[in-house]
């Protein structure tokens, strides 16, 4: 039994869904259950489509949509001979009715709620997993489509929905473990779900990794594959550092790390489900698929590889009691309710007799609210515009990235520099 995970970038046209076509055909002889993206930049596609519906720009906001459904008929009319495509496009059709209606909404009342949002953007991860499903059954494939928000059950947290694990193993149990046999592909969404009223939710930006694992830990699946636009798991970003190697394998407790201090390859959320099941997970290029990847698991071997992650958009505070009381455990823990209370994102926190230093994520009315909650007893020195970088497995010659930094942290094998 296989879970398997194909981004965006993966089903950007119709030749690349071809290429995903040829790769799930390739494990026929066991049950697969395939989770995919919105197709190319989709996502972003319809949160403009309704951030310019909000701004009452309402030509450009049917030009966006017109842009919309253009890109998914092309690829349907690019994938499909011409007596398919009709049937296909009506399977799409609902779809773009939905989108119209909740964009005609937007406009009346120029506001675009969390809620709102949930429902525009699900739609993306709808219409291509609609197509793709269409197409591998057009190439005689077994194949199902499952709507994963009558499966995945969150809470009301819109854009950031949490799962309810017993609902959620209980429908993959009843509606799509009896559908699991040999040649047998269920295509279902990345990113969304739905709460126990069945409002729509998801789970968070690149959130389909995630839904990956949720599924292979409710299913107990033999693997998690991630399919890639890079040949596995490297050990800094390529934009940012010309002398990257890929890391064959990763302990769970370094793809968490890795993930948690600013690694994008995979999604921070996606570990913990596998991990408690031991379900390895494997990163690997659908480019090339026979590269060999990289695996996250039980085992290691990279030990003396150093690993370098950049976070961007970092904020800097230092507070100090106005009073010049030394930062004793009740200050520290008066900081910390506020920290809770306004939802700000801490990356790293360091204390001295008088002052608590943290650095975190550049979420403005979060660190705002944080911010105002603090003046009243300290004062506050704020830089911006920072990044954290992250070290992993360092040594001595790494310790010359710390010059000129604000903040510096060493914890085992891991230096920690803000600058």
């Amino acid at each position: 039994m296989l879970v398997m995970k194909f981004g965006g970038a993966s089903v950007k046209h119709a030749d690349a869904v071809r290429n995903v076509a040829d790769i799930i055909s390739h494990h026929q002889d066991k049950a697969q259950l395939v989770v995919i993206s919105a197709m190319d930049k989709t996502t972003n596609h319809l949160e403009l489509l309704a951030h310019l519906a909000r701004d009452g720009k309402e030509t450009e906001a049917l030009e966006q949509f017109e842009r919309v459904k253009r890109f998914h008929r092309k690829q349907i009319s690019d994938l499909f001979p011409a007596d398919q495509v009709e049937a296909v496009e009506a399977r799409v059709t609902p779809f773009f009715t939905f989108i119209e209606r909740i964009v005609n909404g937007i406009l009346l009342l120029e506001e675009f709620p969390p809620r709102t949002y949930d429902r525009i953007v699900s739609c993306g991860e709808l219409l291509s997993t609609t197509i793709v499903s269409s197409y591998l059954s057009f190439k005689g494939l077994d194949c199902e489509w499952i709507d994963a928000r009558e499966v995945v059950k969150t809470d009301a947290t819109w854009k950031q929905a949490g799962v309810i694990w017993t609902l959620t193993e209980e429908n993959v149990k009843k509606q799509v473990k009896p559908k699991m046999k040999g040649g047998r592909v269920l295509v279902t969404q990345g990113f969304i779900g739905s709460t126990t009223e069945g409002h729509t939710t998801t789970l968070g930006r690149e959130g389909s990794d995630y839904t990956g694992s949720i599924f292979a830990h409710c299913l107990e699946a033999d693997s998690l594959t991630v399919w890639k636009d890079v040949p596995g798991i490297l050990n800094g970003d390529p934009r940012i550092r010309q002398d990257t190697v890929k890391l064959d394998k990763l302990s769970y407790e370094e793809a968490v790390e890795m993930t948690f201090y600013g690694a994008s390859v995979i999604h921070p959320k996606t570990i913990k489900p596998i991990f408690n099941r031991q379900i390895p997970l494997h990163v690997k290029c659908f480019l090339d698929v026979e590269l060999e990847g990289s695996t996250i698991g039980s085992e290691t071997n990279s030990e003396a590889i150093t690993s370098y992650i950049v976070k961007k958009d970092q904020v800097f505070y230092q507070i100090k009691p106005k009073d010049f009381s030394f930062m004793e455990e009740r200050l520290m823990q008066e900081i910390f309710d506020y920290i809770y209370k306004s939802g700000v994102k801490v990356n790293l926190v360091q204390n001295s007799a008088i002052s608590l230093m943290i650095c975190v994520d550049n979420r403005k009315s979060n660190n705002h609210e944080f911010v105002s909650l603090l003046l009243d007893k300290f004062e506050v020195q704020v830089q911006e515009d920072l990044k954290l970088y992250t070290m992993i497995n360092f040594s001595v010659k790494n310790l010359k990235e710390a010059a000129d930094a604000v903040m510096v942290q060493q914890h085992g094998n891991k230096l920690f520099v803000v600058k």
